[in-house]
């Protein structure tokens, strides 16, 4: 009997001991006819999958693949095991458990397959649900936004998650380092509560190609390779699947010069495939790194909104595009399709109002910093594309004695929602109201006609266009405005305003002094909120008077020519003369000395300002002069532009201090020459790192000896500093900025300043503050700064952002959000100073010090256990100052500034402490 007991508790302590080491399983996106099943575990046990469409006969069994890997922390016991069932039947639930030869058995989850091309998941409508930005490790943001997002799901629609959802468009940075802890413990960990249920499908984020394994780690775990819309990528790094009638096409931000071009290619054999099936209704397009952004400008994919967007939006399928990066929400639409892109920023790094700097673009209509994520849902029946997003809370930074941080939890708060809906009627053409019989002084103020349409769709946006020319090619005034506008601090950084609340967007006017005088043309037309454009109205006729007086002017629309290309000259604010002419010279000929090369008159229907066409007949530099009534009298200033082969440059290879930039398709003149120049040199004012002229239009040169630095390469003409071609970017080096600390020691408490040189002057470089032998890719980071991209300057850590323990520390620069350290590591050290013992106020574990204080000077509270939070109240009892301990340190830095009097302070660790607070007159 002893010994039947024994066995029994020895076999449940072996089940319970292998099941505490596999993880939940992670289902990547399905098709209509397979899925890919994943789990880690720690220990080989001869898995199998079982699996059936109902749960009493899992019937079928799909052998296993495991694979070891080892990375730190990690000795040979990081198993992944793979299943890949096939020959499924679409839009069909199935269900599955994890077994083994020693009995073991996961629980039994259940999964759809995406329905059949073409068709749909749920009675009309199919779902997806889009998240992204998971990053943090040890803070509950990620897997609390799921907990929420599924609760929320579930109640909305009356059904498991998994029979309403379809499945999870990820947009990157899913882990903050590519290592197998954060694939573990960030990833999988944090997805657990969907991830058994729903296909996930993700794309490369800048983070995922940091740590110790980088790519490799997500090129082992997901097989997207195998998920191919009509043309294969032949890698993981982009890829295409379709779901019902949505085609989701997942694109890499961050990718190599030659792997952006291979990607274009491929993306246009997948737009040109997806145009000519039927079954395909609807596009969506999903990238890290985002179109636009109205925080840390400039820091977007300009791959994604110059290159890949413009393709994109050229087939009528394409619905939005999907990007993160920035840890918050954002939307806005295209100007003139109707198609939309959104930030789904997630939960990661907080960011908010007043970080960095900020722009009010007309093609975002709201930047709203939340923990966010969206529901899109496609109905079939009325072919319409709608998207709800809800904000599940934020971090609060509040109260004028200090920093209150805590999370603030919102149960799916709907922030926006917007749709396109098909072949809708659109609005009424609107017209200009106002009656103009003469000239008109500014401010003054154009009025439409009210908003109208047929479909009764509410109005979304209005344009107004002021040009001097009838025809509208040239614009003064071109303003696109949304009935709301969420733009900018309102109040509290994580609060935004609605600028556009109280303007009438159907009204426009102009400022005084805002126009030069003369004759303009105006027009409007009216945007819906599917997205449908009106025509435009008939142009109404108006003078300026008392205006600006402004310079005649010349503008090309590029500043390079193939040969025999239309050179398109804009003209304005010329005198109006008949015979007023564009004359076009090569560069360093004087007109009345030399014939101009071609020449017009300006056109007879607007001699003031207007568009003029031209061709060269030779390659060259050339300038463009707008020249006064058949003589030479040059009205405006010289333009200069260039015809001809334009070269492509290009980093051939880059070893030590030696660097190869190779080119082609030069016009090679006598004296072109390639110049390399430091990033943040002017090159005319300047002198060059290096420079060789070229020997001819395609070769290779090489440059030697240029030091560590972040450099710029340039083909300049002539000997000349006019460019053309592209500009390229390298690094020699691999520290190459430098830094420093104010100070080596620093009582705790100090204010941390770094003084940084030299760097790449990225929007996101940043300087983070780690232990002392910390790794980045490995360690945890414990304070960080961005520098506003500037590559030289001085940074200060505040009060709320340095370390709160005594110690060794390091600072070092990082470039572009990443962990790619730039600089030295300045080392320094914090000690607590308290010059003596009787002004600490010492607890039964813990002191406060100084004490007496000053106004102005900040408190510390250090016990020997972590601190929960801390209290400040005056004689009479009223709360003025709380602080919520977030990071759960021993050591808290209050930076109150209180006024002379006593306080009593009262803290909130393993006990309940109170402590006196004497604050003195200076």
């Amino acid at each position: 009997m002893k010994r039947k007991f024994l066995l029994l508790y020895l076999f449940v302590n072996l089940v319970i001991g292998i099941q505490a080491t596999v993880r939940e399983p992670y289902l990547e996106v399905p098709t209509s006819t397979s899925v890919w099943i994943n789990w880690k575990s720690d220990i080989e046990k001869n898995f199998t999958i079982r699996y059936g469409t109902s749960p009493s006969s899992m019937d079928q069994v799909k052998s296993i693949i495991t694979q070891t890997w080892t990375d730190n922390g990690y000795d040979n016991n990081y198993l992944y095991s793979t299943a890949h069932l096939t020959n499924l039947t679409a839009n069909t639930k199935y269900y599955y458990k994890i077994t083994d030869i020693t009995g073991y058995e996961s629980p039994v989850y259940n999964f759809r397959t995406y329905p059949s091309p073409g068709e749909s998941a749920n009675n009309g409508k199919t779902r997806f649900l889009i998240l992204g930005d998971n990053q943090l490790k040890d803070e509950p943001r990620f897997d609390t936004l799921e907990v929420k997002a599924k609760r929320f799901i579930e109640k909305k629609y009356g059904a498991p998650i998994q029979d309403v959802i379809s499945s999870v468009i990820m947009n990157g940075d899913q882990v903050d380092v590519g290592t197998l802890d954060h694939y573990e413990n960030v990833h999988f960990k944090k997805n657990r509560y969907i991830s058994p249920y729903l296909g996930i499908s993700t794309v490369i984020g800048n983070h995922e190609t940091y740590g110790t394994l980088k790519l490799d780690a997500y090129y082992n775990h997901f097989h997207y390779d195998s998920l191919q819309y009509k043309v294969a990528s032949g890698t993981k790094d982009y890829y295409a699947y379709q779901a019902g009638n949505l085609l989701v096409i997942n694109l890499f931000t961050d990718a190599s010069t030659g792997e952006y071009a291979d990607q274009f290619n491929w993306l246009k054999r997948v737009v040109t495939a997806s145009n000519a099936d039927p079954t395909v209704k609807w596009i969506v397009s999903v990238a890290h790194r985002p179109y636009q952004a109205e925080q840390y400008v400039g820091d977007i994919s300009t791959w994604i909104r110059n290159t890949a967007y413009p393709l994109l939006i050229t087939s009528p399928k394409m619905f939005m595009n999907i990007g993160a990066h920035h840890h918050l929400y954002a939307r806005g639409q295209d100007k003139n399709k109707p198609v939309y892109n959104i930030i789904s920023g997630g939960t990661a790094w907080d960011q908010y109002w007043g970080m960095s700097t900020e722009k009010d673009y007309d093609d975002v209509q709201k930047t709203i910093p939340r923990w966010a994520y969206q529901i899109l849902e496609i109905d079939h029946v009325t072919d319409e594309a709608k998207v709800y997003s809800y904000s599940v809370g934020y971090t609060t930074k509040i109260n004028d004695w200090g920093n209150l941080d805590k999370f603030v939890w919102e149960e799916s708060t709907l922030i926006d929602s917007f749709y396109v809906r098909r072949n809708l009627a659109v609005p009424a053409t609107p017209a200009i109201q106002n009656v103009i019989n003469d000239s008109i002084e500014l401010p003054y103020t154009f009025i439409s006609t009210p908003y109208s349409t047929p479909s009764n769709e509410r109005y979304n946006s209005t344009q107004f266009q002021i040009s001097q020319s009838a025809d509208f090619s040239t614009l003064t005034i071109d303003n696109i405005r949304d009935f709301e506008d969420w733009y900018g601090k309102d109040g509290e950084a994580w609060q935004t305003k609605d600028v556009n609340k109280d303007i009438d967007i159907f009204k426009l006017t102009p400022g005084a002094k805002t126009l030069l005088n003369g004759t303009y043309y105006i027009r409007v037309r009216h945007r819906d909120r599917a997205l449908n454009w009106s025509e435009w109205s008939n142009a109404t006729t108006f003078k300026i008077k008392k205006g600006m007086e402004g310079k005649p002017q010349v503008l090309t629309n590029k500043k390079e020519y193939a040969l025999n290309e239309n050179v398109q000259v804009n003209y304005a604010n010329g005198p109006g003369n008949e015979k007023d002419w564009v004359g076009i010279y090569l560069s360093g000929q004087t007109p009345g000395e030399v014939n101009s090369t071609v020449w017009s008159y300006v056109n007879s229907a607007s001699r003031v300002s207007g568009i003029l066409n031209m061709s060269l007949p030779a390659a060259g530099a050339y300038y463009a002069v707008l020249l006064e009534n058949d003589g030479y009298n040059e009205l405006s200033e010289r333009t200069y532009f260039y015809v001809g082969s334009v070269p492509t440059l290009a980093v051939a290879d880059a070893t030590n201090d030696t660097i190869k930039i190779s080119y082609s398709n030069a016009p090679a003149n006598a004296k072109d020459w390639i110049g390399i120049y430091k990033i943040g040199n002017d090159p005319q004012n300047t002198t060059s790192a290096a420079y060789q002229y070229i020997p001819s239009a395609n070769s290779t040169l090489t440059f030697t000896s240029l030091g560590k630095g972040y450099y710029f390469a340039r083909y300049f003409l002539n000997d000349g500093y006019a460019s053309i071609g592209n500009e390229i970017y390298f690094s020699v080096g691999d520290t190459i900025a430098t830094i420093s600390t104010d100070k080596p020691s620093y009582d705790l408490g100090d204010l941390i300043s770094v003084t940084f040189n030299d760097g790449p002057g990225i929007a996101k470089d940043w300087l983070g503050i780690f232990n002392k032998g910390a790794n980045p890719n490995i360690n945890p980071l414990l304070n960080y700064i961005y520098v506003s991209g500037k590559p030289s300057g001085t940074a200060t850590f505040q009060a709320d952002n340095i370390p709160t323990k005594d110690g060794d520390y390091y600072v070092v620069f990082f470039t572009n959000d990443s962990y790619n350290e730039i600089s030295n590591r300045a080392y320094f050290s914090i000690k607590s100073v308290i010059s003596d013992a009787s002004t600490a106020t010492t607890g039964n574990s813990g002191r406060v010090y100084p004490n007496p204080s000053s106004p102005g000077k900040q408190t510390i509270v250090s016990y020997n256990y972590p601190i929960d939070q801390i209290d400040i109240y005056n004689t009479a009892g009223t709360l003025l100052y709380s602080k919520l301990n977030k990071k759960v340190q021993n050591t808290v830095i209050l930076n109150h500034s209180l006024p002379a009097g006593v306080y009593y302070i009262k803290v909130h660790s393993n006990k309940l402490y109170t402590h006196k607070l004497i604050v003195n007159a200076e």
